[in-house]
């Protein structure tokens, strides 16, 4: 495009000279062209003065100015205007024709000029605006994309560290566990040594568990130096809650990490404390105590800096997601077993604040502790498990147990000068108990084991002069499962491996059989039977505690979780006379103790072989109650029981079954009926001649083979008009003893006469009728109780 000032792309063409000069005005408009000479117009001599400033108006340009900046049209124009003026010609018209021109073209080119450059202006003054509406819009487009992609950003950003972080953490707890995992097993190995040289406590294990225990804690504390100093791990949760579980049980994980540390720093402190004393047998002769007065007192300290570690640990466990945690299925198990234990050790110790100084008190440290032990045959059934036929006494000093025999009862208590002769049971008892010269074999007569344990310290105290501070019973049940812990044991002198399938039967064979009692007599060179048919019995006792004494912490973990169990079911059974461990016991159920909850109904069977015989391993005892609710909140118990007597090996004794039953109610109940129980009242056989082959009891209360029906010989008891000849059978009916032993307990109780292989037909069962439970106005029926034996 040209502009009005450039002249280049323009071909000039000379001007026709004016045949004569005409008079013009300078303001006679001259018409426009575009092919003036650009040196004439430079030679001018008329200025060129520039229009006043007023005059560049920004009007629309007219028609014609915007065709004189068309240089063809203006050209145009200008031959053609020059062409039809009769005037033009002189030297002077042109000359005032220029002067007219130029000013003419100099507006319309200022004015160009103007328009252009307001036409630059605004295009520019547009383009600027364009311009910043771009780069506004491009601003907030980029915010908009920001903060949609932040929290993506972000959340990956965070998903990653705290991947990366979950891994250190995790690391870190792993380490530290498997450090208390070494300490652990450093613990639970086999002591070094032999004999008495063997280290229960060694120093070394000790001083590697410390620095097992260090290593732990500085785990712990990195993990809790991250959790802690992390300030983005704060909010992470917010970004990314799926991680929130796994930091939750970082934190409870390092704690209970850390208290674990602490516990286990405070015991390792004490073991290093004992660690000198715990050298060789605890049963030694040595009088150097294990444990004096002021090592128990820092004992007492460490329990106490420990049980707030203990409950912080309670407390974590709960903020603590085991299926979060790298460990099998068994750890996890363990975990869970752990924490129960743990709730109940806490509540215990709350509950019992001089729980600690109980256990000074149990380890004798303040003066020896003494503690009758005695063994439940189970082959001869009494109220607390067993005939308690042996006897012991358990004395721990400071800490260190004193050596341990068992003893034949039947030496005491049948010698010539026996302690019993002449004593009768206790008031309680006395309307049943058949025998004469009650004593301490025959002590054990309620089912309420803190009752026996107390009426068995008073013929304690009575028959050999010595008090003791507790009672221990245990069956044969409790050394086979101690027997499953530590593996077989070997009698050398004997030539047996006792293990815990044959452990009942060679106590038996020894200690009731004429080959076995002769056989002692040999090896121990004793003459008298009595004396002699339970040394195996003691040999036994004394090399099984001998090798518990030498056992590795595990296989004592072991027996003592399998002793509680044991305790639990009544086979083991401990009574202390300190009160705070007695309630411990108490609380925990482990006690023996009949409940006697005034408003909980039930019913609590008891029996008691008076047969002089291990027969009670060929008795079964089934029983069903039916109870019937009524709509004053009563209930009506219907119980029915069946004993199935099959003499399938040697009784050792007399093979007539006489058991007395006592069954435990609640006190408002009322009986209503029932049969089964031996009257006393003869009925045929004995002195009175044969019974009948069957059909002798025409309700099937009791039925025997074919001839059968013998009662036999029985032992000598009191009241008995047949002693020394073949006892007849009796009549039955309803129970004769409704006088109970406990106190906040009802009781009905009877004898049950079963001969040798009587047994009940099933389909005409004994219906025995029994308490009703939580009513003040219950009833309690009951039919004919069979006491039958089911072949």
């Amino acid at each position: 495009m040209l502009h009005a000032h450039d002249t280049d792309g323009v071909e000039l063409q000379p001007l026709p000279e004016p045949a004569q000069a005409t008079s013009a005005s300078d303001s006679q408009t001259a018409p426009s062209s575009s092919t003036i000479p650009m040196d004439n117009l430079l030679i001018s001599e008329t200025p060129v003065n520039p229009l006043p400033e007023g005059a560049y108006v920004l009007t629309p340009p007219q028609q014609q100015e915007i065709d004189l900046l068309d240089p063809v049209k203006a050209l145009s124009q200008t031959t053609g205007s020059v062409a039809s003026s009769p005037d033009i010609g002189s030297q002077q018209t042109q000359i005032i024709w220029r002067r007219q021109f130029l000013r003419r073209h100099r507006y319309s080119r200022r004015l160009q000029q103007k328009l252009q450059r307001t036409f630059i202006r605004d295009s520019l003054k547009r383009k600027r605006q364009a311009s910043k509406l771009a780069i506004l819009n491009f601003i907030l487009l980029g915010i908009l994309c920001l903060g949609t992609a932040m929290p993506l950003v972000l959340s990956g950003g965070y998903a990653l560290q705290a991947s990366i972080t979950l891994g250190t953490l995790g690391a870190d707890t792993i380490n530290g566990f498997n450090h208390l995992r070494a300490v652990k097993d450093l613990l639970s190995s086999p002591p070094q040594g032999s004999g008495a040289s063997k280290k229960l406590l060694d120093p070394s294990k000790l001083a590697q568990s410390q620095i097992e225990l260090t290593a732990a804690r500085h785990n712990f504390e990195q993990v809790q130096t991250i959790l802690n100093t992390t300030p983005w791990l704060e909010s992470a949760p917010q970004f990314a809650p799926q991680l929130a579980p796994y930091f939750r049980s970082a934190h409870a994980a390092s704690q209970i990490g850390l208290d674990i540390t602490s516990i286990g720093q405070e015991a390792v402190n004490t073991g290093l404390l004992l660690a000198p004393q715990l050298q060789g047998s605890l049963l030694s002769n040595s009088k150097a105590p294990l444990i004096t007065a002021t090592q128990f007192k820092q004992m007492q300290l460490a329990f106490n800096r420990i049980l707030p570690k203990l409950e912080s640990i309670q407390t974590q466990s709960k903020q603590l997601s085991l299926n979060l945690l790298p460990m099998s299925s068994d750890q996890r198990n363990q975990i869970n077993s752990a924490l129960q234990i743990l709730s109940q050790v806490i509540a215990t110790a709350r509950a019992n604040p001089n729980l600690v100084s109980s256990l000074g008190w149990l380890l004798g440290v303040d003066q020896p502790r003494n503690f009758l032990v005695q063994t439940m045959d189970r082959g001869e059934l009494r109220a607390t498990g067993g005939f308690t036929g042996q006897y012991g006494e358990l004395s721990i000093h400071n800490g260190r147990v004193a050596p341990f025999s068992l003893q034949n009862i039947a030496l005491l208590e049948y010698s010539d000068t026996s302690p019993t002769y002449g004593n009768v049971a206790p008031e309680e008892y006395r309307s049943w108990w058949p025998f004469a010269n009650w004593g301490l074999r025959d002590a054990n007569l309620s089912a309420d084991f803190p009752t026996s344990a107390n009426l068995e310290m008073n013929r304690y105290k009575a028959e050999l002069n010595k008090s003791v501070d507790g009672v221990i019973l245990f069956t044969p049940i409790t050394i086979q499962h101690v027997l499953r812990a530590t593996g077989p044991i070997t009698i050398p002198r004997y030539q047996e491996t006792i293990t815990a399938q044959n452990l009942e039967d060679k106590l038996h064979y020894y200690q009731l059989s004429h080959p076995g009692i002769a056989k002692e007599k040999r090896i121990e060179h004793i003459n008298d039977d009595e004396s002699a048919r339970k040394m195996f019995t003691s040999a036994l006792a004394h090399t099984l505690i001998d090798h518990i004494r030498q056992a590795p912490l595990k296989e004592l973990l072991g027996i003592t979780q399998q002793m509680l169990a044991d305790m639990q079911t009544r086979d083991l059974q401990v009574y202390f006379t300190n009160p705070t461990l007695e309630n411990v016991l108490k609380q925990n159920n482990l006690a023996g103790a009949m409940d006697r909850s005034p408003n909980r109904d039930g019913l609590y069977i008891d029996q008691t072989n008076v047969s002089v015989s291990k027969a009670s391993q060929y008795v079964q005892t089934t029983f069903t109650d039916n109870v019937q609710l009524d709509s004053k909140g009563g209930a009506t118990h219907n119980l029915t029981m069946f004993f199935n007597y099959q003499q399938t090996g040697p009784v050792y004794g007399f093979d007539t079954y006489r058991d007395y039953l006592r069954v435990y109610v609640p006190t408002n109940t009322k009986f209503r009926s029932g049969s089964g129980f031996d009257t006393g009242d003869p009925l045929c056989g004995g002195v009175l001649g044969d019974c009948p082959k069957t059909n002798v009891y025409p309700h099937k209360e009791l039925v025997c083979p074919p001839g059968q029906y013998i009662a036999g010989f029985a032992s000598p008891m009191l009241y008995d008009q047949f002693v020394g000849e073949d006892h007849p059978l009796d009549k039955v009916g309803g129970p004769d003893n409704f006088k109970s032993d406990i106190p906040q307990r009802g009781m009905i109780g009877g004898y049950v006469v079963i001969p040798k292989t009587a047994r009940q037909p099933s389909g005409s069962p004994g219906t025995y009728r029994r308490i009703p439970p939580r009513a003040t106005s219950t009833m309690y029926s009951a039919r004919q109780a069979p006491i039958p034996i089911i072949a």
